[in-house]
């Protein structure tokens, strides 16, 4: 199994493409590693990641950018100092704040090229009946999700594996396909995983799983075992979790 910071080196010695705008400056953050933040919001939940720059991922649903921006400044983030809003995936409840915050922070915002359309008509891409599972649970928890929203146009389109540096942050973006054709994960150092929804939990604590809205299972897995090879020590996802990479490696290890 690849050691994951070396397989974050070997990524970006491997000719993967690099997110612009330039590199920011170096600093002292060298000296930590970058710290991951869960912002829980309603039934979903978005990550910051602070390095030498911060890294916004995922906005949950519209009118989230409230309870996103009274967690940055918990942990002392300003607006203006969030370089970058990544988007794990064209679901409205993982994008739908974006436009709100992109207007507040000034960061542009990137999303992989396969969900970039999904994304600019606004709508859940879903072609089957998965929404079912999400409406029950937000029935039994009395929280709903937003299954529509406007459209978001991106500024960055992510064809491929991507180096954050530009943007300050030590890791990578991973394409993740199977919940969606434009699926990614983001690889932090220092051993972090963010996978949107590759994996799920049923109820709050439980054992990852598969994500029930997969509109290709078959590629899902084979992003979740292209993921695992990183030999991630903490695996976040958007509904549940996190999980340790122990766990998960010993649910979805070889022959799952």
């Amino acid at each position: 199994m690849t050691n994951f910071n070396q397989g974050l080196q070997g990524l970006a010695g491997n000719g993967q493409a690099a997110l612009a705008p330039a590199q920011k400056p170096e600093s002292a953050a060298g000296r930590y590693l970058p710290a991951v933040i869960p912002v829980p919001l309603t039934l979903t939940t978005a990550f910051i990641v602070r390095d030498r720059g911060v890294l916004l991922v995922d906005t949950g649903n519209p009118g989230d950018e409230a309870a996103i921006l009274t967690a940055m400044r918990r942990d002392g983030i300003g607006p203006d100092d969030v370089s970058l809003i990544l988007i794990t995936h064209a679901h409205p409840d993982h994008y739908g704040s974006t436009d709100a915050l992109r207007d507040l922070t000034g960061a542009p915002v990137a999303i992989h090229s396969a969900d970039a359309g999904t994304m600019r008509l606004g709508f859940d891409g879903l072609t089957f009946s998965a929404g079912i599972i999400p409406r029950l649970i937000g029935f039994a928890t009395g929280r709903m999700t937003v299954l529509d929203s406007g459209g978001v146009e991106p500024d960055i389109v992510i064809e491929s594996t991507a180096d954050l540096a530009a943007f300050g942050i030590r890791g990578s973006v991973i394409p993740t396909p199977g919940h969606t054709p434009g699926s990614v994960s983001i690889l932090v150092a220092g051993g972090t995983a963010i996978v949107g929804d590759l994996l799920v939990a049923l109820l709050r604590g439980g054992r990852p799983r598969m994500s029930f809205r997969a509109e290709d299972p078959a590629t899902a897995r084979r992003s979740l075992s292209t993921l695992l090879t990183f030999g991630p020590e903490r695996i976040y996802a958007a509904h549940g979790g996190p999980w340790s990479g122990t766990e998960v490696r010993r649910r979805f290890g070889e022959g799952w």
